[in-house]
């Protein structure tokens, strides 16, 4: 506030200056209330944006468990902000055959949720090919080579079911392990194919440290795909819930339908984890032989 002389060219007396200092006071509030409504207003437009944002995320994954002969499937994804960096789907070939993809994108939050869209969309073309889940990671790692920043990559897990020879064959991009209950032997493996991350290597680099496995399935065996949101879930202590707990709720589980060894899995989070806040989005797809 500028004050310049009084029209009587009077000089100013202290209750004049305890007037004006009133005055700019009453000002300064005023300015500073319109700055914060500003703020306010922009910060509940991006919060409406990020809302539209999630529904739309939500809404690519897959709405509806398919129906396979011989298989019961159950999948969910939790992002940890409004949106996130986990991506899972059903990529259907053939009544009989179905894939079973599970990634993880590096960092959370906008950036990551934008490449998660954009691997999605890069797997699901690529699957009308029809290739197994070694070629389809090959053929997405060179795509997402020359598209992703040098700072960022995908893990992800791949299986892929067949019910006429009852058989699954599985590919690992740098991801977590698969977990696979063996009703035959009543024990819980980690099935850890070689891979690297996608978009880390060159297509040459990637296919030649890439492996795939098959594993044959009978009824009662439970495959479990997640993601390191689940395992990396820490209580207030800063304990990790970590991978002996989840191989330890899928034996104990085993026997129910996919949709409550799920739940199983995320009642036991939250007795874990109380209230303690989760840094990472959690994912998970359970695979059951009926």
């Amino acid at each position: 506030m500028l004050t310049g002389e009084k029209r009587s060219e009077s000089p100013f007396h202290q209750d004049d200056l305890e007037f004006l200092t009133s005055i700019a006071k009453q000002a300064s509030v005023a300015i500073e209330n319109a700055f914060l409504y500003e703020e306010l207003a922009e910060q509940e437009r991006l919060k409406h944006e990020l809302e539209i944002a999630r529904q739309i995320q939500l809404a690519s994954l897959p709405q509806t468990t398919p129906i396979m002969d011989g298989l019961e499937i159950d999948g969910v994804s939790i992002p940890a902000l409004e949106v996130g960096g986990d991506y899972f789907d059903y990529l259907n070939g053939q009544p009989d055959e179905i894939t079973v993809i599970v990634g993880d994108v590096s960092g959370k939050g906008t950036s990551a949720a934008l490449y998660m869209s954009k691997v999605q969309g890069i797997l699901r073309s690529l699957h009308g090919f029809n290739p197994s889940p070694r070629d389809l990671f090959i053929h997405a790692n060179t795509l997402l080579c020359k598209d992703l920043e040098k700072k960022s990559f995908i893990t992800a897990i791949g299986g892929f079911f067949n019910s006429k020879s009852h058989s699954m064959r599985l590919a690992r991009a740098g991801h977590l392990p698969l977990y696979y209950y063996n009703s035959k032997t009543e024990a819980v493996e980690s099935v850890t194919p070689k891979g690297l991350g996608l978009g880390l290597k060159n297509s040459t680099i990637f296919s030649a440290q890439l492996e795939e496995k098959k594993i044959k399935y009978r009824a009662g065996d439970v495959f479990l795909f997640i993601t390191d949101g689940i395992t990396e879930a820490q209580n207030e202590q800063g304990e990790e819930f970590g991978e002996e707990r989840v191989s330890l709720i899928l034996k104990n589980n085993h026997h129910l339908p996919p949709h409550e060894i799920r739940n199983a899995y995320f009642s036991a989070l939250e007795r874990f984890a109380t209230d303690s806040y989760q840094h990472d989005d959690q994912t998970l797809v359970v695979v059951k032989v009926k």
